[in-house]
């Protein structure tokens, strides 16, 4: 029986390790057995970290003329056991985190035990959801069925089976209203994005996440953030402000070149926002208070995500990602996105297939999943294609870290092919 987990996985390289009861950890690099040449100094996890970590900084360090990040809920989620301190155990992380599906089931059946609403297994029954024996209860799949059963509702239970989809909704909206804190590395890595950057371009952060994790820790780094909402107030939606920028007017400016504004980040929230209401005009409207209402602009989680997304402004956001990925010579970082979303899987897979200059690195712990097996074929046969299994903070401390290596590090675990 095969008991290795692969850790990384690109064209010219395979890491992996394997658990053992009661032994160390052993690595593999290209099927071989690594042996730590550093063992007196380093433990094997430090010494196969630094190798992965340069593996991974060699490919994001090539020259790219744009850059694109895609994050999905894995982004947003926060542990206590991703945070080396002690402190962590007297930090209440509820108002901190993102929730996963599972932990999304689990807070509404919470919320929906009370009077006038139905149960989350009563309307499960009343839409006629059922599961596969032995896959889990899946909120997305049951919103599907409720939107599709709506019309069939006996007229007795419309008002409280309305009811019961208002206090979802609302629940995932509450749930979405997560804090900044000092444990997220939202701001850290951007600052390292920007920092590798030799061109003008923007980095573009494309979400699927409705909560402001990214807009809070880029204004606490000192960022522009241009998204797509105008500046005066009310802020409204026009995507037009995406091609804008922003320079420095020097009094004594001798030559043309534009003096850009180094911090300044584009942020496309590609199925809304808590934060983004509809007026009675039909504007998108961004507002400096979340409230308590229902009626925040978001694609909730179901099967007509990809319907919906041709409406505004979603139409639109999903249109600048499809001509970013076009573009030549372009990176595509994502992170804590499970392309369990069908759509969005085949715009990156046909972006793949048609720009030669597309590379893809995808950050999630999951890597071996169902979902990532046609990215994981496309990183063993071509070299613009890797996969790490990690979360998003371990990443963002490997990427652009330097170590002390030793002369010795790579001398017996060189490329799978040699």
């Amino acid at each position: 029986m095969n008991n290795k987990q692969k850790i990384l996985i690109s064209n010219s390289d395979v890491v992996e390790s394997e658990v053992i009861e009661g032994e160390d950890p052993q690595y593999y690099f290209n099927d071989k057995l690594f042996e730590n040449v550093d063992g007196d100094v380093k433990s094997i996890d430090e010494v196969v970290t630094e190798k992965v970590s340069e593996i991974i900084n060699k490919f994001m360090g090539r020259q790219y003329e744009n850059t694109l990040v895609l994050t999905g809920a894995g982004s947003s989620i926060l542990r206590k056991d991703d945070i080396d301190v002690d402190m962590s155990d007297e930090i209440d992380f509820s108002n901190y985190t993102g929730k996963t599906m599972g932990e999304l089931k689990q807070e509404i059946e919470k919320r929906l035990d009370v009077p006038g609403v139905f149960l989350l297994n009563e309307i499960a029954d009343i839409v006629k959801y059922s599961r596969e024996e032995g896959n889990e209860f899946n909120i997305e799949d049951l919103l599907s069925k409720v939107e599709q059963a709506r019309a069939f509702v006996e007229f007795k239970d419309v008002e409280k089976f309305d009811s019961t989809i208002t206090e979802i909704q609302r629940t995932i909206k509450n749930l979405c209203k997560v804090q900044l804190s000092k444990f997220h590395k939202h701001g850290e890595f951007m600052n390292k994005l920007v920092a590798q950057k030799k061109s003008h371009n923007r980095i573009k952060i494309f979400t699927t996440n409705y909560d402001t994790l990214f807009e809070q820790s880029l204004k606490e780094e000192g960022y522009i953030l241009l998204d797509s909402f105008s500046y005066e107030f009310p802020r409204t939606f026009n995507s037009r402000y995406f091609d804008y920028d922003f320079i420095i007017r020097g009094e004594n400016k001798i030559i043309d070149e534009p003096d850009f504004v180094d911090k300044v980040a584009h942020l496309y929230k590609i199925h809304g926002s808590i934060d983004w209401y509809q007026n009675d005009k039909g504007e998108v409207i961004k507002s400096n208070v979340v409230d308590q209402d229902d009626n925040s602009l978001m694609i909730y989680p179901r099967r007509a995500k990809y319907e919906q997304s041709y409406e505004i402004p979603y139409f639109d956001l999903f249109s600048r990602f499809q001509i970013e990925l076009r573009k030549p010579s372009t990176l595509l970082i994502v992170i804590g996105f499970s392309f369990a979303d069908k759509h969005i899987k085949s715009i990156v897979k046909n972006a793949l297939i048609n720009n030669t200059g597309l590379n893809l690195i995808i950050v999630n712990p999951e890597i071996e999943s169902t979902e990532l097996q046609d990215f994981v074929k496309r990183a063993e046969k071509y070299n613009n294609v890797m996969l790490f299994g990690s979360k998003f903070g371990n990443f963002v401390d490997l990427f652009r870290k330097q170590f002390a290596y030793s002369d010795n590090l790579f001398m017996d675990h060189g490329d799978r092919y040699e």
